[in-house]
């Protein structure tokens, strides 16, 4: 929101009081009770700027006096020296040169924060005004005292997420140099670099003239008189003592106020301390409707009658072209607008009709909460313009008011209908304030004062002296005699006791701006601050849930504000919708998932309205990745801009193996303001991709199909734990954990389902579309994700079976034989046996072609050529399964790279084959394919239990022998290498080389010693040391340093052995007991797995599946009809049993949830029963020792004795 200052210069007669210093005296509302205006100055009306002001008056250099008139002549800079500093405990904050500037005591204040704006370039109002007070001089320290200047009133100045004004009384001793230095503490502790223009915090000490040692007043007078920048020493701040009678300025404060009060007392300054924290609560007024680029002014304006065709779309901003003209001459109309919620308004401007003479010069002003009870502001009418555009009427309220509708009625008019443009001034809400630690007299009037001024409370009980007496004061039911007596113990004079007694007594009249914090509040002084805060009627109910979101306090928000006696109409509590939406979309981008559930559950947002496309833009583009390190595809959603991040979005949600997905595409997207179809939705997907877990798990619960999200989730965690690097051990296993909880989210959610709802509609639930997550099925979804335990659900094995059973079952007496016909050959199971049979008719007529002389011929022959024309139909098959599922999903498939293995080395050998002179090296590549063939025959036995999970084991330990291989392929060469170099060191030959290095060494590992090569001799004629008999015969050549040689076999044996063998054997044993661990469920996935395929395998196997090919190109060449895509497990449902599915699936989800929460909670209590128990034994114990101490101090010590013949015993 733009901002746009009105000038604060008091006004004409008219209606245009001043409101400096009124607010004490008038209705907080305004209303008839305000008091008359005070009388009408003699300046002109200013012309109110309508953008904001750039520079509004220049910037005065260091020093510079102004004109004589003005009250703030007396302004300058000056710096510490840099050598003094060293002397500090703690290095001041490193903020330039301190400004500082001395006015009067009766100074206006208004015009005071005016100047502070324009000259120091301070922007105000702040975010946050906390004005500490207290002890002036040093006090001893407690844990409760130390805890709040280290840490709470540190977090609660730099953690606002705004600018920041501490308030104290500026002096380098007491409350006022613990607070600046802890904050300086912290600030070197973040940012050890921190520069002047990063430094988002002000440091503002208010202290009277005279209390400043002599030497540090003339230094500043000087800087004044010679407009320049002064240097003052730290000497001073060492040496001066409690015993001090003046003081010196605290180093770490940025700006300084001296109020001209020669007395040295704390009374002027701290006045003007009260009026500057009332004052920056409504300091900012800014044009609602000219500034406030959200103001809808279709549904917020409404009127009386107009003479446009409705008078929601009139343009009645003072910069529009157009106005709002009456239809009616008469008193009785107006025009109304509404604030959304209730705000402070100061006054009114108005302009006349630019297009017409016409304009108001007289009018009413009313406000309300309820457009039903209206209040005139003031009592009285206001003057209006005097001209259609040149002329801007300012109109100042006596008072602020606060309401949320305000109503313009006017009364006199210029022409012949009334007609105006007009905006509403409108302050900014600020949160101020007031701390009191320990202090004295000064300390405890002022911080009542600061009460009776409307600012909030917080004192630090048992902080000492002014605090203490303040906090028994403010308890209920306190005798004031008491409080009375301590203040005598630290005020001298009576009747200054009697004075600051009666100060407490009008404080304690407003118990709703009062809070004391005793340390015992789990979110420290920063909770107690904001429960004063929301004790405060006086503002919006944002502030406080902004700074409660900012601090990380949302136990406070939800037993404050939330609790189950708030009423959840927010428009009447004092809450902006739109900032309230702008926090959601803070609180989401840094995971304040706490936060976020407050919102949402709390109906504070309307999710369905405030998610816009546009908002999901800024969450991707401003979001802060918690995946790290970062995977490709978000680097990618990072490094892109804001209007192409949706683009990159749809890009990286199919990489993640949404093929189909869509829901990003620029077709299915509205306009930036327009709201998302699903937000919950959107959110669980920028939740999933940033990595924002507890945040997913959140948005999942109200998900609208959470089966398949939760489906979705895991196929997503599980391509993000592949995508990081394995060095990367502990974010991989966190995104496998995350992985394994959504998948056991989906398992346990259709189980729910199953249990609570019919079979039928569990399988519909499983097999229904899902568009939203590429227009797939739950199953679907399940087999990426490989979730062994959904697709192992008994209720999906069930589907499994009859999707199995399909055309096997007894068919309806109407049906035709050709429908009967049509559903037994589309039955998985009888297409599976079909295929098996052609199957082991393709490889015994492939062996026999191998193993007889059909190769012999020249050209090939029968058999031959049916091999050929059914392996083309295998190669035709192997297209159509490209073309329907995609080459990324055909790839992804072991056994379809084993298909074109085999099928390629046919293709290759029979290519041979017809050559004349490549027959054998045909015959060698055929003989491969015909292995592979056999091979591939290992997946027709995955059906069955007692094979399929076997089948699975060879192919996982044939990857640990491919681990074995990589590591003795390693140690063979090294050994095969070193040894062919000692025994054989001038071997030339390639083939004896290749013998030498790998193959004696190879199947050295089987036990195959060659001993023969070893032991040989030229003695026993076995072999020769001749060069020319070992080149040109080819005799064997003998072996040198065979002892050597021996020792490297020995060390080989070990290793390959001893070592290789037997880690081949362990990896094999924890292959086995992994698999069959899930022998059950993978057992029943490929069985799954086998069903789809053969339910989506045309019904002829090859090679008359050339047939169906055949028959499918005909109908796509004459009917344009395409068929080449298999048919899918899925069901379609019109749009009522969509919805009826849809909310059936959530309802039974939502109360597995809710039972989950309500077990955990349970479990929870028991647990803590044995605690509680051993609590309670412990006080009982505590309690019996205390009474037997009690009774020992009353018991007799002596005997009991007798009384005229009476026993009695002597008791207490």
């Amino acid at each position: 929101m733009s901002t746009s200052y009105i000038p604060l210069t008091p006004q004409p007669a008219g209606g245009t009081g001043n409101v400096n210093n009124q607010q004490n005296n008038a209705n907080p509302n305004g209303g008839s009770t305000v008091n008359p205006p005070p009388p009408p100055q003699a300046q002109p009306t200013p012309k109110p700027p309508t953008q904001p002001p750039v520079n509004p008056q220049p910037q005065t250099q260091p020093g510079t006096q102004q004109q004589p008139s003005s009250p703030f002549n007396f302004n300058g800079e000056f710096k510490f020296t840099e050598e003094s500093t060293h002397r500090l405990k703690t290095k001041p904050r490193p903020i330039g040169n301190r400004k500082f500037v001395k006015v009067k005591p009766d100074v206006d204040v208004k015009a005071l924060c005016n100047w502070m704006s324009t000259e120091w370039n301070m922007t105000l109002p702040p975010g946050l005004v906390l004005s500490v007070t207290g002890g002036a001089w040093d006090f001893p320290r407690n844990a409760v005292v130390k805890e709040v200047f280290r840490k709470g009133l540190v977090d609660a100045a730099v953690k606002n997420g705004d600018l920041t004004m501490i308030i104290t009384g500026g002096t380098h001793k007491g409350v006022m140099k613990y607070t600046a230095r802890g904050l300086s503490e912290y600030e070197w502790a973040h940012k050890p670099t921190v520069s002047d223009d990063i430094v988002d915090l002000i440091i503002l000490g208010v202290t009277t003239w005279g209390s400043l040692q002599q030497e540090l007043r003339d230094k500043l007078e000087e800087a004044v008189t010679n407009h320049q920048v002064t240097e003052l020493e730290v000497q001073a701040l060492v040496n001066t003592t409690n015993n001090s009678t003046k003081k010196v300025l605290e180093p770490n404060h940025s700006h300084f106020i001296f109020v001209d009060d020669t007395t040295g007392q704390r009374t002027a300054a701290n006045e003007l301390r009260v009026k500057l924290e009332r004052e920056l609560r409504t300091f900012g007024e800014t044009q609602y409707l000219t500034c406030d680029d959200k103001v809808n002014r279709c549904e917020q304006i409404s009127c009386s009658s107009s003479s446009h065709r409705t008078c929601q779309h009139t343009q009645i901003g003072l910069d529009d072209s157009e106005a709002w003209i009456a239809d009616v001459a008469d008193g009785n109309q107006w025009i109304s607008i509404d604030l959304t919620y209730p705000r402070r308004v100061t006054g009114l401007v108005m302009k006349g009709n630019p297009q017409a003479d016409l304009w108001v010069t007289k009018f009413k002003v009313m406000y309300s909460d309820d457009e039903e009870d209206w209040k005139v502001v003031d009592n009285r009418e206001f003057d209006g313009t005097s001209d259609r555009d040149t002329t801007v009427a300012t109109s100042r309220f006596s008072s602020t008011v606060r309401a949320r509708f305000f109503k313009i009625q006017p009364t006199e008019w210029h022409g012949d209908r009334p007609s105006m443009r007009f905006d509403l001034l409108v302050c900014k809400d600020v949160a101020v304030v007031c701390v009191l630690v320990e202090g004295g007299m000064y300390s405890i009037r002022q911080a009542c004062s600061s009460v009776e001024a409307g600012t909030p409370l917080v004192v630090v009980a048992d902080s000492g002296r002014g605090a203490n007496v303040l906090a028994h004061a403010f308890k209920e039911d306190q005798d004031e005699n008491i409080i009375k007596a301590e203040l005598n113990e630290i005020i001298r004079r009576d009747e200054d006791v009697d004075s600051t007694l009666e100060l407490i007594k009008e404080a304690a009249k407003k118990p709703n701006l009062l809070n004391i914090y005793d340390g015992s509040c789990e979110g420290g002084i920063q909770a107690s601050i904001l429960e004063a805060l929301q004790r405060d009627d006086e503002k919006s109910m944002d502030v406080d849930i902004k700074l409660a979101f900012q601090w990380g306090y949302h136990e406070v928000l939800k037993e404050q504000m939330f609790a189950s006696s708030f009423t959840y109409n927010w428009k009447m509590y004092n809450v902006d919708e739109l900032v309230l939406e702008d926090l959601l979309r803070e609180t989401i981008l840094k995971n304040q998932v706490e936060f976020v559930k407050l919102l949402i559950d709390n109906d504070v947002v309307n999710l369905d309205k405030c998610i816009t496309w546009s908002m999901i833009k800024q969450l991707y583009s401003k979001a802060t990745y918690d995946v790290k390190p970062l995977p490709g595809h978000m680097s990618r959603i990072k490094a892109s801009q804001e209007e192409s991040v949706l683009d990159i979005v749809q890009e990286v949600m199919q990489d993640l193996a949404f093929d189909k997905f869509s829901y990003y595409q620029k077709d299915n997207r509205g306009h930036d303001n327009d709201p998302v179809e699903d937000p919950y939705r959107h959110l669980f997907i920028f939740a999933l991709l940033c990595g924002y877990d507890e945040m997913a798990l959140y948005f999942w619960e109200e998900d609208t199909e959470p089966i398949a999200s939760a489906l979705a989730a895991s196929i997503m965690y599980k391509n993000q734990s592949s995508n990081i690097s394995s060095r990367y051990k502990e974010q991989q296993e966190h995104l496998k954990e995350m992985e394994e909880k959504f998948a056991e989210l989906a398992y346990e959610s259709l189980n729910a389902c199953e249990a609570t709802s019919k079979t039928a509609d569990a399988f519909n639930m499983v097999l229904r579309n899902v568009p939203s997550w590429g227009d797939t099925t739950c199953l679907k979804l399940a087999e990426l994700s490989h979730n062994l335990t959904f697709i192992g659900h008994a209720g999906i094995q069930t589907l499994v079976e009859e999707i199995w059973q399909h055309g096997l079952h007894k068919p309806g007496p109407d049906a035709s034989l050709y429908i009967k016909a049509k559903d037994l050959v589309q039955s998985p199971r009888v297409a599976f046996y079909h295929y098996l049979m052609f199957y082991l008719s393709f490889l015994a007529l492939l062996s026999y072609m191998m193993l007889s002389d059909q190769l012999a011929n020249r050209w090939p022959q029968g058999v031959e050529c049916v091999l050929m024309f059914w392996v083309a139909t295998f190669i035709v098959e192997e297209i159509r399964e490209v073309i329907a599922h995609s080459p990324k999903r055909y790839i992804r498939v072991p056994w379809n790279w084993i298909d074109i293995f085999n099928l390629t080395l046919f293709t290759v050998g029979m290519i041979l084959r017809l050559t004349a002179y490549s027959r054998n090296e045909a015959r060698v590549i055929l003989a491969f394919s015909l292995f592979g063939f056999y091979f591939r025959l290992l997946h027709k036995l995955t059906p069955f239990k007692c094979t399929g999970p076997k089948v699975l084991m060879v192919g996982q330990m044939i990857f640990d022998v491919l681990v074995i291989l990589i590591i003795m392929i390693i140690l063979l060469l090294g050994y095969g290498v070193s040894t062919t170099a000692i025994m054989y060191p001038h071997t030339s030959d390639p083939v004896s080389l290749l013998t030498s290095i790998i193959y004696r060494p190879y199947f050295q590992i089987y036990g195959e010693i060659f001993h023969d090569y070893m032991y040989v001799t030229a003695d026993d004629g076995g072999c020769t040391t001749n060069e020319t008999a070992i080149q040109l015969d080819g005799a064997m050549r003998c072996p040198e340093h065979v002892g050597w040689g021996l020792f490297c076999l020995a060390l080989w044996m070990i290793l390959s052995n001893a070592l290789l063998l037997n880690l081949l054997i362990a990896m094999f044993t924890n292959t086995y007991e992994r698999v069959n661990e899930k022998n059950e469920l993978l057992w029943r996935f490929m069985w799954y797995t086998i069903t789809k395929e053969y339910y989506k395998k045309p019904s002829l196997a090859p090679p008359f599946i050339i047939i169906v090919h055949v028959w499918r190109l005909g109908r796509f060449m004459f009917k344009n009809v395409w068929e080449w895509n298999s048919p899918t497990l899925k069901l379609g449902f019109n749009e009522d049993e969509q919805r009826h599915i849809k909310a059936l699936e959530k309802q039974v989800v939502y109360d597995y949830i809710m039972k989950k929460r309500r077990d955990e909670q349970e479990q929870i209590r028991k647990e803590k029963i044995p605690d509680r128990l051993d609590k309670l034994e412990n006080q009982l114990r505590v309690v019996k020792t205390h009474v037997d101490e009690r009774f020992a101090k009353v018991r007799p010590s002596s005997p009991i004795t007798t009384v005229q013949g009476t026993d009695a015993a002597t008791a207490p």
